[in-house]
C-alpha cells in the first residue's frame, strides 16, 4: 500500500463475507485520503449530462472527488476533462458552475490554455523567458479517459481502468430503463441544483444501492403529508415486494414494479404519462420487464445516484471527511406537453431538492449517523449489514445480473463494500476484477 491503512487492515474493517462493518470506515481521515487516492483517482465518475454542454466552447465545472475539472466541447464535437487549475501557481481557470469559452484565461498572471488545455499564450514570454520556453510540456492536467453513455458524460484519471461499458456490466441494461424508456428521450430542465450534507459519502451511497426498507420509518411524516385529502386510504400500503440487483463492479439498485410511491411523489398525472399514455412505447422500446419498473433508486458505483420515475439524477461528492455536497439534474420526458413536464420536475423536487419533504428526511439521519461518530463509543461497536438471503440470488428470467427477489435485504450493499474494499486494495484493475469474478462465481456470497 502507498499510504494509509494496510490491506489486513481494511479487511478487518470491512468483512463483507460475515456483513459487519466498522464505523470507523466513515470517520477514518486516513481511510478517507486513500478514497481520494485509489477510488476517486481511478473509478469511472460522473461529470455531467451532454446536454449541460451541447456546442462547441461550452464547459462544466465539474467535481472529481476532491478535485475540479473542466468537462469542456472540443471543436470536433468531442469532450475533454481538464483539471481545472492553471500550471503557473495552481488558480482555478474558471469559478462559475458553466459558461462558453474559446480559451481559458489565469485571473492571476494571464496564461492562457484552448479548449483541449494546450498552453497557448504566456505574458511577456519573451522577457519572462529569455532563454525560450516550452509551452507544449505546460498544458493543463487532463483526465485519462472521457467517455459518454446515452448522453452522460463519465471520466476517469485512470489510463489503465477498463472501458466505460465494461466497467457498467450489467447496470448499463437497468440504466436504460430511464435513459431508453422515452419516445424523443429525456430533456434536462435547468442546470446543476448543489446542497451540502454533513455526512461521509458512503452513507449517503449506499442508501441508493440497496435501501428498500427505509420509507415506512424515516419518510412516514411525508407520505403522509403527500396524501391527497380525498385518497383511498386502503390503497396507500407500501409495497413490500420487489427485486434488488447488485453487480460485481459494485452497482447495485432496488425496484418496485407496484405501489402507491409514484402517487405521493410525482403525482397521478405524471404517473399516468409514465404507466398509461407512454407505456406502450417503453414496452416497444426497452421491454415488459423494463416498462414496468414504476420506481426504482440505483447507485453507479461509486457516486451517481439514478431515481426511476422521477427522472433524477445526482452525484453525491466528497467535500471533507465528513462532508459531501450533492449535485443533481432534473429530467422529463421531451416529447411530453410542457405544463406536465414542469408538473412532473415540481413534484420531483418537492420530494428530492434541496428542500424537499423526503430529501430533508433523509439528510437528518445521514447526518445523525455521522454524529454518532463522533465520539470513542459511537466509533466502537460494529455495524449490522447482514440482511437478506445471500443464497436467494440471480439468475431471474427477465432481470440480468445477480438479482434477489427480497425487497427487504442487504445483498447490495455487501456488494458494494465489497467493491470498495477490493478497489482500496487492490493494486491493478486485473486484480480488482480477478478478485470480484472470483466473489461472484459460486452466486452466494453477498
Amino acid at each position: 500500500m502507498r499510504q494509509g491503512l494496510s490491506t489486513d487492515e481494511l479487511r478487518g474493517l470491512c468483512d463483507m463475507d460475515a456483513g459487519v462493518l466498522s464505523p470507523r470506515i466513515y470517520c477514518d481521515e486516513s481511510i478517507y485520503r486513500m478514497e481520494l487516492d485509489r477510488l476517486f483517482g481511478r473509478a469511472w465518475l460522473l461529470l455531467c449530462p451532454e446536454q449541460q454542454i451541447p456546442e462547441p466552447g461550452d464547459w462544466f465545472n465539474a467535481r472529481v472527488g476532491a478535485d475540479r475539472v473542466l468537462v469542456v466541447r472540443q471543436r470536433d464535437g468531442s469532450i475533454r476533462g481538464l483539471l481545472n487549475q492553471c500550471r503557473h501557481r495552481g488558480n482555478e481557470l474558471a469559478r462559475p458552475d458553466s459558461g462558453r469559452a474559446k480559451a481559458f484565461t489565469c485571473s492571476y498572471h494571464g496564461w492562457t490554455y484552448d479548449l483541449g488545455g494546450a498552453l497557448r499564450n504566456v505574458p511577456h514570454e519573451d522577457i519572462v523567458f529569455p532563454g525560450g520556453f516550452d509551452k507544449s510540456a505546460w498544458g493543463c492536467a487532463a483526465m485519462a479517459q472521457v467517455a459518454s453513455y446515452k448522453g452522460l458524460v463519465f471520466g476517469t484519471w485512470d489510463p489503465t481502468a477498463p472501458p466505460l461499458p465494461e466497467y457498467l456490466g450489467d447496470a448499463a441494461w437497468y440504466l436504460d430503463t430511464m435513459l431508453d424508456r422515452f419516445d424523443g428521450g429525456l430533456a434536462l430542465l435547468g442546470g446543476v441544483n448543489k446542497w451540502v450534507v454533513k455526512a461521509n459519502w458512503k452513507i449517503i451511497a449506499e442508501q441508493f444501492v440497496n435501501d428498500m426498507l427505509h420509507p415506512e420509518q424515516t419518510h412516514l411524516s411525508a407520505l403522509v403529508a403527500s396524501i391527497p385529502p380525498d385518497a383511498d386510504m386502503t390503497a396507500m400500503k407500501l409495497p413490500t415486494t420487489g427485486r434488488q440487483f447488485t453487480s460485481p463492479n459494485g452497482h447495485g439498485m432496488g425496484l418496485w414494479t407496484d405501489g402507491p410511491i409514484l402517487d405521493l411523489t410525482i403525482g397521478p398525472n405524471a404517473k399516468r404519462y409514465l404507466m398509461e399514455d407512454s407505456y406502450p412505447a417503453a414496452v416497444r422500446r426497452v421491454g415488459k420487464a423494463r416498462a414496468d419498473v414504476q420506481a426504482a433508486h440505483m447507485n453507479l458505483f461509486p457516486t451517481c445516484v439514478v431515481l426511476y420515475g422521477f427522472n433524477h439524477i445526482r452525484v453525491i461528492h466528497p467535500v471533507g471527511l465528513a462532508e459531501s455536497e450533492i449535485w443533481t439534474w432534473q429530467f422529463a420526458p421531451a416529447a411530453a406537453p410542457e405544463p406536465l413536464r414542469r408538473e412532473w420536475a415540481t413534484n420531483t423536487q418537492r420530494a428530492f431538492g434541496a428542500g424537499g419533504l423526503f430529501e430533508a428526511d433523509d439528510s437528518a439521519v445521514w447526518a445523525g449517523i455521522q454524529r454518532t461518530l463522533q465520539g470513542p463509543m459511537g466509533r466502537r461497536f460494529a455495524f449490522n449489514a447482514q440482511m437478506g438471503d445471500r443464497v436467494n440470488q440471480g439468475p431471474d428470467p427477465d432481470y440480468p445480473g445477480r438479482v434477489t427477489n427480497r425487497a427487504y435485504s442487504e445483498v447490495a450493499a455487501r456488494g458494494f463494500y465489497h467493491r470498495w474494499l477490493e478497489i482500496l486494495t487492490g493494486p491493478t484493475w486485473s486484480d480488482i476484477d480477478e478478485s470480484a469474478q472470483a466473489r461472484y462465481a459460486d452466486g452466494v456470497r453477498q
